[in-house]
């Protein structure tokens, strides 16, 4: 499986996106009905066990949209 399916499956179980029929980089909470502070925490420990890595807490905050959740992933050699 390569990082995007697993980036894509994370994404879905995480904030149940099935009733979005394409996720743009852009999407934040506005688009996302389900991304609240409990589902980010959720995501971010998802990302985490998938990729084995540690998220710095600044990074984590700085997770506003698909896009950056992806340019952060990238600063911790995670090519999505």
């Amino acid at each position: 499986m390569t990082n995007l399916e697993i980036f894509n499956k994370t994404i879905e179980a995480t904030f149940d996106t099935s009733n979005i029929p394409e996720i743009e980089d852009s999407f934040g909470p506005d688009e996302i009905k389900d991304w609240d502070s409990l589902s980010h925490i959720e995501l971010v420990t998802a990302l985490e066990e998938k990729f084995d890595i540690a998220l710095a807490v600044q990074d984590v905050s700085r997770m506003y949209t698909i896009g950056d959740v992806k340019k952060i992933l990238k600063k911790y050699s995670v090519i999505i």
